[in-house]
């Protein structure tokens, strides 16, 4: 089809058949493309008998005239917004069938880890037993440094298996609420489109781990487990913020199945969050757009503006952008990944660094799991493949993360 042909067509002209049947194939997904092929024909049979129109001024008769115009278009356009809503829950269904995948097969690998784990554990120990009868030696040292690091990745296993168990569950809970969803929007649409002939409508994700060169490792074993563990708990922090976000969108109030108000409507956002009206906490004004456009995005944008307001009261606590790779002297700071918490005068860089998209914390922190498990910071995790200074993150999902947030932002706050 010529440039010229389709910019006749764009201008007004009625388009062929052939034409319109060539375009609904190149620009719509496969499973669509039956029915909105029907619609975009059933529209051009209506534009090749285009309705009379009526002298202005005349008096408009009962039956189908402007007010039947009117309505029509109007229920026409709430079929389209249902078609539109039933088309993302299709979507979301089947974003939550991919997190539930994955975390099914993370189960299974960290159940059999955990055995192997077991036996890893009980091999060093007996090593070690026998190793105690010998004069102190560096044989027995290594059994021993062996032995907790193997103890400390099982807790970690164990940790990161209840936390696909959780995703497990959410997954479960959220495949029912979608389905419910699909049930009373297809109910809606056959509705508005009962007796209508013009209706328009008829494995585990391969991640990149952060290598960091070395000698030649005394543990390859524990090395390899610890590279394992890491996945999992990349996997596991993909599938919690798809879920979250997921859960946000299914659980946003709605009256009724059609919106009639536009999600950037202030009126709906006002109600929904904070986090879209208010100036955004200690965040430079050349900041609060771009920040405000990520919590758009965030499964729990009122829990990150909370921590926040709390967090930029301390004592000389300052929120800065990013500076920019090769950025030039003088030129803006970038608000548009993540922020960065500083305790001014620190001879550290910042305490905490936080994403707004995902509602994730990220602190100035080295603990084990089995530390964080002493303090109550049973939501935080440890990262492995992160910056040495920064090896403790906790996603924020309800008031308990919150609070544990908190209190680990006090302990790298009182650190630096």
């Amino acid at each position: 089809m010529s440039k010229a042909q389709t910019g006749v067509y764009l201008a007004g002209k009625v388009p062929t058949e052939a034409f319109v049947v060539a375009l609904i194939r190149a620009t719509v997904r496969p499973e669509l493309r039956e029915r909105r092929q029907e619609e975009a024909l059933a529209l051009r049979e209506q534009a090749m008998r285009p309705a009379p129109r009526t002298t202005p001024g005349a008096p408009v008769a009962a039956g189908p005239g402007a007010g039947y115009a009117v309505e029509l278009a109007a229920a026409q356009a709430r079929q389209i917004e249902t078609y539109d809503r039933l088309t993302r829950a299709l979507e979301q269904r089947a974003e939550v069938e991919r997190a539930k995948n994955n975390s099914d097969k993370l189960v299974m690998v960290l159940l059999n880890m955990i055995h192997q784990l077991d036996r890893r554990v009980a091999g060093l120990i007996e090593e070690r037993d026998q190793l105690r009868a010998q004069p102190r030696s560096e044989a027995l040292e290594d059994a021993e440094r062996k032995l907790a690091r193997a103890e400390e990745q099982e807790q970690r296993a164990r940790a990161e298996l209840r936390r696909a168990e959780e995703k497990q569950r959410q997954a479960e809970d959220l495949e029912t609420k979608v389905q419910d969803q699909l049930r009373q929007l297809t109910d809606e649409l056959d509705r508005l489109r009962a007796g209508d002939t013009t209706s328009p409508i008829e494995t585990l994700p391969a991640l990149p781990d952060e290598s960091e060169a070395g000698p030649v490792s005394a543990d390859p074993v524990g090395d390899d487990i610890d590279a394992v563990l890491a996945r999992a708990s990349q996997v596991n922090d993909e599938d919690n913020t798809t879920l979250n976000r997921l859960t946000s969108e299914l659980d946003e109030p709605a009256a009724g199945v059609v919106q009639d108000n536009p999600p950037d409507n202030p009126e709906v956002l006002a109600g929904r969050s904070v986090s879209a009206v208010s100036p955004l906490p200690g965040v430079p004004d050349e900041g609060q757009e771009a920040v405000r456009a990520l919590l758009r995005r965030s499964p729990a944008p009122d829990l990150f503006v909370r921590f926040l307001a709390e967090a930029t009261r301390w004592e000389n606590v300052q929120v800065h952008g990013i500076k920019r790779q090769n950025a030039k002297p003088g030129a803006p700071l970038d608000y548009s990944r993540y922020l960065r918490l500083r305790r001014q005068g620190s001879q550290f860089g910042g305490f905490a660094y936080v994403y707004a998209e995902n509602s994730r914390i990220t602190l100035r922190l080295h603990r084990t799991r089995h530390q964080l498990d002493a303090i109550g910071a049973t939501r935080a995790r440890t990262r492995i493949t992160a910056h040495r200074a920064y090896r403790v993150s906790i996603d924020l999902t309800d008031e308990t993360s919150l609070t544990q947030a908190l209190h680990l932002a006090t302990l790298a706050y009182d650190a630096t």
